[in-house]
């Protein structure tokens, strides 16, 4: 049985209790503090509990139906309306990125606000997820979910600073540091592009060459869960929301209504997905 809306909002619905559940769109996991408060506000007032969504949103649950439209106006005051549900481009789930997080390799925050605001509420052919990581070792696990983000950066070294003090190889999770006749070497083979040498060379000897992402699509989170592919394994942060847009126009232009990507992908084989999304020229032109 399908929840009770309260006017045709998909976020405002009621719960089994009788009474209302309020979700609230949250872009990226953050929120100013005057929001934050205002929520405890308005939970103390009209409803019960706050829940943290598994999506970063925040919900006010137990709202009685008579007290939604002023609990919706106070939210509203403070910047907060209810969040993303049904059928459309959902909230962006993010890490802090390397604006806070000492072992990101690349921006996630300000990245998630740019796409949330382009796209979140906008209709698909079914429910579709976003999740960025600001690196290879993501918390978020973009990998699960319709379109995943992934900071990478390629690192280079410079053999003149190098002392050889081994740092970069206690750091690499993945083997592909050593040190060799008193020098750094990477096998770029191993290379996860985490940026982890980087940030914790002593001497600078490592630094990025390159930075961007790692785009993964058709992943799925609930079960059974699906890993995505991966779409691309370098894209520049300005090719962000054009490779995002064609995504979206691909799959609106075939998938059948509640079909989810991952599903769509599956009825045509993921490189035809790929070649009718096109390559990053294609994009350009």
């Amino acid at each position: 049985m399908k929840p009770e809306m309260y006017k045709g909002m998909p976020a405002v619905f009621k719960r089994r209790d009788g009474n209302f559940e309020i979700k609230i769109l949250v872009t990226g996991g953050m929120l100013a503090p005057g929001q934050v408060k205002r929520v405890g506000e308005v939970a103390e007032k009209y409803g019960a509990m706050v829940h943290l969504t598994v999506r970063q949103e925040i919900s006010i649950l137990g709202v009685p139906e008579e007290r939604l439209d002023s609990a919706l106006s106070d939210l509203e005051e403070v910047g907060l309306a209810p969040g993303s549900a049904g059928m459309t481009f959902r909230n962006v789930v993010s890490c802090l990125g390397e604006v806070y997080c000492f072992k990101a390799a690349a921006e996630t925050t300000d990245l998630a606000k740019e796409i949330g605001e382009r796209f979140t509420g906008e209709k698909t052919p079914g429910p579709l997820k976003v999740g960025i990581g600001g690196c290879p070792f993501p918390c978020t696990r973009p990998q699960f979910n319709e379109i995943g983000i992934m900071g990478r950066v390629r690192p280079e070294l410079d053999l003149e600073k190098c002392t050889g003090c081994g740092k970069c190889v206690e750091v690499c999770k993945v083997g592909a540091a050593s040190v060799v006749d008193g020098k750094a070497v990477i096998d770029y083979d191993k290379c996860v592009m985490c940026g982890r040498c980087v940030v914790n060379c002593p001497v600078g000897a490592r630094y990025t060459a390159e930075d961007g992402y790692m785009v993964f699509v058709g992943g799925r989170g609930s079960w059974p869960p699906h890993e995505g592919w991966m779409l691309r394994d370098f894209v520049a942060r300005e090719d962000i929301l054009p490779l995002i847009e064609r995504i979206l126009e691909v799959y609106r232009e075939s998938a059948k209504p509640g079909m989810r990507l991952r599903e769509f992908i599956n009825t045509i084989g993921f490189e035809e997905f790929k070649r009718r999304v096109g390559s990053p020229e294609t994009e350009k032109s």
